[in-house]
């Protein structure tokens, strides 16, 4: 499609511009492949971007560059791009949410759970009121806590077996099932626990008939557990404990 400029009038010309600069995003955006890192890919992504961005520079008011923009960084895994945007919006007003959420959302997208769970407790420590953020502490903790070590070992029991004689057969003697070098395990799984609890019983406190809540205290002390299998004593606390939860749960 052809135009002549000189015919455009003068108050409609920054949006021809712009729309013009949306379209050649989306152009470029429909040639790269996700996750690809070719030569081409990158080559098609600049572009996009660069498109983007020429758009919200011409229209600041509409939207869609920026949505574009961010959308297009995520889609080619750009992420030290997106941090580093969000972090920047954070250095003029520490409590922007909507960074504050990007930022989870970057971090939970490139598997980087530590720095995930870093803004998932910032976000809740800022919104003291919102059961919801509460409960986000706590769901994701025990959730990578299962991931990393707790899902093979709930059926484990520390206790010795009162049946056997293992001075007889100590062949017979229990050992823990092992940790592998990725999992959490010790004293960073109970810590972890601990404060994926103290959240949940942060939600509690603001939402008392908050029942999923209940769920997930049950499950984290379960979870907590597991780093006492050479302690049965300290094991059997924290699964009396789940079993208090889970039955306050089935009340609820």
């Amino acid at each position: 499609i052809s135009v002549d400029l000189r015919i455009v009038p003068p108050e409609d010309f920054g949006n021809l511009l712009q729309v013009v600069a949306l379209n050649k995003g989306l152009t470029c955006r429909q040639l790269m492949v996700p996750g690809g890192k070719s030569p081409d890919n990158n080559k098609a992504v600049d572009c996009a971007l660069q498109s983007f961005s020429r758009a919200k520079e011409l229209k600041p008011d509409d939207p869609r560059g920026d949505a574009l923009y961010v959308q297009t960084l995520f889609d080619a895994d750009r992420y030290d791009a997106l941090a580093k945007m969000y972090n920047d919006q954070l250095q003029g007003n520490p409590a922007n949410m909507a960074a504050i959420n990007g930022l989870i959302t970057v971090y939970s997208r490139s598997n980087d759970w530590r720095e995930a769970l870093r803004w998932t407790t910032r976000r809740a420590d800022l919104e003291t009121h919102d059961a919801e953020a509460q409960y986000g502490v706590g769901v994701m903790i025990h959730n990578q806590l299962y991931q990393k070590g707790g899902a093979d070992k709930s059926a484990y029991n520390p206790w010795p077996d009162p049946n056997i004689d293992y001075k007889k057969h100590p062949e017979l003697t229990k050992v823990p099932p092992p940790f592998s070098s990725d999992d959490i395990e010790g004293e960073e799984r109970i810590k972890l626990a601990d404060q994926g609890i103290a959240y949940l019983q942060k939600a509690l406190a603001v939402r008392p008939t908050y029942r999923e809540a209940v769920i997930y205290i049950n499950l984290l002390y379960r979870q907590k557990a597991l780093g006492y299998l050479e302690q049965p004593e300290q094991w059997q606390i924290n699964i009396d404990l789940a079993e208090q939860w889970h039955k306050k749960a089935l009340e609820m």
